[in-house]
């Protein structure tokens, strides 16, 4: 996939779209100013956080995908992110450090010296069921959880219906979200059942496909 992280994918999608010149280079987040990824660096700025990234790009340059909508497309544009962001992404988390610890220890941690690697994976999942139970995701089953995350993909999928983006003809803000949230379960070798219920929506594969095809550069810097 373009990269694990949804708000990653998220950031590179905004970029691309924006038509602005940059680079992409892998980040370590423990010297980050929020502790995560992603940043953009402009000149002496430091953005940290997808969303932040997002304004920035508006404000500092002009490039506000949004801005054809109205007061009202934009509410509804940030009810669906917060769907994806706050919620979705939950039930992703947990299908990765909580249901599929093994392939994802492998997956993220491959890089460290063997010796540490189980370490460092016992505190990155701590971290990530603390947030979990802090957020209320982690305080249900497997089965619920998993049926949350499908409730949201269908949701997801009808609302699109047959628009070839979340708002219409163009492509906005919100596509950015859906489709770094679609990239990291489509796209991904691991097979959860909420990567099962997102291949099982025709709307959402078929939209995840255009977006690809809309946004090329994203797999030549991968």
């Amino acid at each position: 996939m373009i990269s694990p992280s949804p708000f990653s994918v998220k950031s590179l999608a905004l970029m691309e779209l924006s038509g602005l010149a940059y680079t992409r280079v892998h980040g370590d987040p423990r010297r980050t100013p929020k502790g995560k990824l992603p940043i953009l660096v402009d000149g002496e700025r430091v953005i940290a956080d997808s969303d932040f990234i997002q304004t920035y790009l508006a404000q500092a340059h002009g490039v506000d995908l949004d801005a054809q909508l109205s007061p009202s497309e934009r509410a509804q544009a940030l009810a669906l992110r917060m769907l994806i962001e706050e919620h979705l992404y939950w039930v992703l988390a947990y299908s990765r450090w909580v249901d599929n610890p093994t392939y994802t220890r492998g997956a993220f941690l491959a890089a460290l010296p063997a010796l540490i690697r189980p370490v460092v994976f016992r505190i990155v999942q701590k971290q990530v069921k603390s947030g979990l139970h802090g957020q209320g995701m982690g305080r249900h089953d497997r089965a619920d959880i998993y049926a949350l995350g499908e409730r949201a993909l269908a949701a997801l999928a009808d609302w699109l219906g047959d628009r070839p983006f979340f708002m219409g003809a163009q492509a906005t803000n919100v596509d950015t979200t859906a489709f770094g949230m679609l990239e990291t379960l489509l796209a991904s070798k691991l097979r959860t059942p909420l990567s099962e219920a997102a291949q099982q929506q025709p709307q959402l594969v078929a939209y995840h496909q255009r977006m690809r095809s809309l946004l090329p550069g994203l797999h030549a810097s991968a």
